[in-house]
């Protein structure tokens, strides 16, 4: 009975993973690929907002360790068959991505502060990513057009030289409203999800009696 019972397990473990990993994978395919086309500035901090929703929402349907993991490695097989040139660098994010929204579901599977601290840490894993790719393949001289590039914007504020690296930071803030208004999207959905089916066990409860 405790082998059937961990089959069971072990069946709906990865039947989530399977579904909610070709979610995310097929978001990443579609909608990556169409704001990639748009050059859409750091549309990869957007991308991940839209993962980490999927993830948390996930955790409240099913808080079992480790599944958000797996999600991430079908969703980076996923991307695998994008129709992009480069591949390796998103598969690698995405993978990051799950660590760590798995990290901080580890102790509380269903809380509304991990979906939001995980949120956070993937939208800056996210754009430092991005910046660290791009450093890889135009050198130092994007350094120098983003220092620029804060400097302009500081000019354009009317504010003071060290004022721009507080627009930077500010820019920083932005990042982490958009990956904790993803985590706290994802968790309210899950939770709404898990309610109704809940209800709906309920209701056919008296019918089965």
């Amino acid at each position: 009975m405790s082998r059937l019972g961990s089959n069971k397990g072990a069946d709906l473990f990865w039947a989530h993973a399977a579904a909610f990993g070709a979610l995310w994978g097929a978001v990443e395919i579609t909608l990556g690929s169409f704001l990639h086309s748009l050059r859409f500035p750091f549309c990869g901090v957007l991308l991940t907002a839209l993962g980490v929703a999927i993830l948390a929402a996930q955790r409240q349907l099913l808080p079992a360790r480790g599944v958000s993991l797996a999600t991430a490695a079908v969703a980076a097989l996923c991307k695998s068959i994008s129709p992009g040139g480069i591949i390796l660098g998103p598969m690698f994010g995405i993978m990051i991505e799950g660590l760590i929204v798995e990290l901080f579901f580890l102790a509380v599977p269903r809380s509304l502060m991990a979906a939001l601290v995980a949120g956070v840490f993937c939208a800056c894993w996210s754009a430092a990513q991005q910046l660290v790719t791009q450093y890889l393949y135009y050198g130092q001289d994007l350094v120098e057009l983003y220092l620029a590039a804060v400097r302009l914007a500081g000019d354009w504020l009317g504010l003071s030289a060290g004022a721009g690296w507080t627009a930077l930071f500010a820019f920083a803030a932005l990042l982490s409203i958009i990956g904790a208004a993803g985590g706290c999207l994802g968790w309210r959905l899950g939770r709404d999800a898990r309610q109704s089916i809940e209800d709906g066990r309920q209701l056919r409860a008296p019918d089965a009696a």
